[in-house]
């Protein structure tokens, strides 16, 4: 289970399983809704490895993970059963959480959206191929191929509502099932049908508002929201013996034609003000508003509050054809972001944060996806924020002038430009340049300004650590098997690298021989013996693991000469084991030894030349201090 231990740490930061109302994810954060905020330790949440950054806004308690949230869901989902734990409707303490209306509205839409931006996105891009196949005349527009794969692609925002109303169904705490049906039942084809007639039609006498509602958000999410009240409401004066089929016969009885005769037509009103305004904007200030929101957008991200601006961006698609700001408004700091970090990746001289930088710095370029220099690099030192903002900013005004416009809904990057291309307009150019002024600008501002590098720091600290040394008895640990130190941030085992065990060192073995780094006890052993824990004479716990994954081979290779309890001198001889046996089952025999309680020293140092590469050493080398 490759996140067991992260998801641990995050249920014990947010109080626990029982804690969660309610928990969604987007593209890189999990967005949990919690039963009583109190019981959440920002702090200690601060502190898991893999989370890059804690926030509190809009009602929710969100954890920052990457481009692996989705798989850290699913093991969420499936550790504390998932569905179980959000189908109780009530909060079980009985204490209502004090949340703004800001808040609630922001939770509430991004909520109801985020698990439904990634379905939007590849839809999106599936038109774009289309379009690409067609332009290009690899298909023709007429061909069967081309109309069944259309219907698919369309129905990706076709059927907006019936998404958005099973999300937003979680949010409010009601019947997910019923929350897709009032999604669904705006785009009955009978309804699309009565609308295209344009005749009159009423309902008990009342005239019924013609208004199409596909590829629409606000009115699902408005109309989930107050059948979450009629489905309590109809729930409390239902029988039990006719339950099953009274509670959503009734809450469909009253919810459906409240949304054709009043909840809809508001819903519309609210969305054509938003395009007005927004159209408004484009035409008329767009040369002042497009550069202040590229400048303030990577703060929106920061606080998990820019989804809130996807509905308006969805609406201008469906109803303009086109979006003209909040894309474009994304591109420039989608982009600015990435080349922040590609400043701060060029310039540095730490080698750990050199490689995180260019990585994300590289996620960002080709996916969009910012998170990760966002927070791993730019917000984490503060300045290159500010380079960000100002390339962010300068894209803008060149974007307002150039008039650019998306025609789908989907992350900006270079690898989505086919974004700013329809069958009648083509920005694919005017993308490009906005690209290469934002990058400019923002390397450049970035690489002026500058930024606190910790290698610049480690100099005045490693004067502290003199001090702390004199203070306190140092104790170093001898290598624990014959071969070549690694750094363990290298090794391919997520759990070893990312120090979430502890801090240690690794070590490619030339001979299959473990022996005690120092004298203790040991405190456990394992039936496949690929692994052996040890308590040493100055209080250190420590973990010898032979191999990555080897635990799969179950015992074979592997010979263990103690057992749990026995008292270890240094130098003596632990296990034997088979690097080429477990070379042939196709592992990686490299050994990790981890000092899993770190925390109760002040220094836990591998003692190797940083800059030298495989040190080889032998087994009564010293390969770790402690302080």
């Amino acid at each position: 289970m490759k996140y067991e231990e992260m998801i641990k740490e995050i249920l014990a930061a947010i109080g626990g399983a029982d804690n969660i109302q309610s928990v969604v994810h987007c593209s890189t954060r999990l967005r949990f809704v919690l039963k009583n905020d109190q019981k959440a330790d920002p702090k200690q949440a601060e502190k898991i490895d893999g989370v890059l950054q804690v926030i509190q806004k809009g009602g929710q308690f969100q954890f920052v993970i990457g481009n692996n949230v989705g798989e850290v869901y699913d093991q969420l989902a499936s550790d504390i059963k998932l569905e179980d734990s959000q189908s109780n409707a009530e909060n079980p303490s009985g204490e209502k959480k004090k949340v703004s209306i800001f808040d609630a509205i922001i939770s509430a839409i991004t909520g109801s959206i985020a698990p439904a931006i990634p379905l939007l996105a590849g839809a999106g891009m599936g038109k774009v191929l289309l379009l690409i196949l067609t332009i290009t005349h690899v298909m023709s527009d007429k061909s069967q191929t081309y109309q069944l794969l259309n219907l698919i692609f369309d129905t990706g925002y076709y059927f907006i509502p019936a998404y958005v109303g099973f999300s937003a169904a979680k949010i409010f705490k009601t019947d997910s099932m019923l929350g897709a049906f009032i999604g669904l039942v705006t785009v009955n084809p009978n309804w699309v049908g009565i609308v295209t007639a344009n005749k009159p039609f009423k309902f008990l006498g009342l005239q019924v508002p013609l208004i199409q509602y596909s590829s629409t958000l606000i009115t699902a999410i408005l109309s989930v929201w107050i059948m979450s009240y009629i489905y309590k409401f109809v729930r409390k004066i239902t029988p039990g013996m006719v339950k099953v089929f009274m509670e959503p016969m009734l809450t469909m009885l009253i919810t459906a034609p409240l949304v054709f005769l009043f909840i809809g037509p508001l819903s519309n009103w609210i969305s054509q003000g938003i395009a007005f305004i927004s159209m408004w904007l484009f035409h008329n200030a767009g040369f002042i508003a497009i550069p202040i929101l590229a400048a303030a957008y990577p703060w929106l991200v920061s606080v998990g509050i820019h989804k809130a601006l996807s509905p308006i961006s969805i609406q201008l698609v469906a109803e303009q054809g086109f979006d003209p700001i909040i894309r474009v408004v994304a591109l420039c700091s989608n982009i600015s972001q990435a080349a922040a970090s590609l400043a701060v990746g060029l310039k540095s001289k730490d080698k750990k944060l050199k490689s995180l930088a260019l990585s994300s710095s590289a996620t960002a370029f080709l996916g969009g996806i910012t998170e990760p220099a966002l927070f791993g690099v730019n917000l984490k030192l503060k300045k290159p924020m500010y380079g960000a903002m100002i390339g962010g900013a300068i894209a803008g005004l060149v974007a307002s002038f150039l008039k650019l416009k998306a025609f789908i809904y989907v992350t900006p990057a270079i690898l989505s430009l086919p974004m700013w291309v329809s069958k009648t307009e083509n920005f694919v150019i005017q993308a490009i340049i906005i690209m290469i002024v934002a990058s400019i600008v923002t390397f450049i501002a970035t690489w002026l300004i500058g930024f606190d590098d910790p290698v610049q720091t480690e100099q005045a600290e490693s004067k502290q650590d003199k001090v702390n040394s004199q203070r306190h008895p140092s104790f170093n640990l001898k290598a624990p098997v014959k071969g070549k130190l690694e750094d363990i941030t290298q090794v391919s085992d997520p759990t070893f690298s990312s120090n979430v065990m502890g801090k240690g060192i690794a070590i490619i073995p030339e001979e299959g021989r473990i022996v005690a780094p120092a004298d203790g006890i040991v405190t456990a052993v394992f039936e496949s013996q690929h692994a052996i824990g040890l308590h040493l004479k100055n209080n250190a716990d420590v973990l010898i693991h032979i191999g990555i994954d080897t635990v799969e081979l179950k015992g074979r290779g592997f010979e263990q000469f103690v057992k749990k309890g026995d008292e270890v001198k240094e130098g003596q001889e632990l296990i034997r084991f088979n690097i080429a046996e477990i070379k042939k089952a196709g592992y990686d025999p490299t050994v990790l030894m981890v000092v899993t309680n770190t925390k109760d020293f002040l220094q836990v140092l591998p003692i190797f030349d940083k800059e030298a590469a495989k040190k080889n050493v032998s087994d009564n080398d010293n390969v770790m201090l402690l302080v």
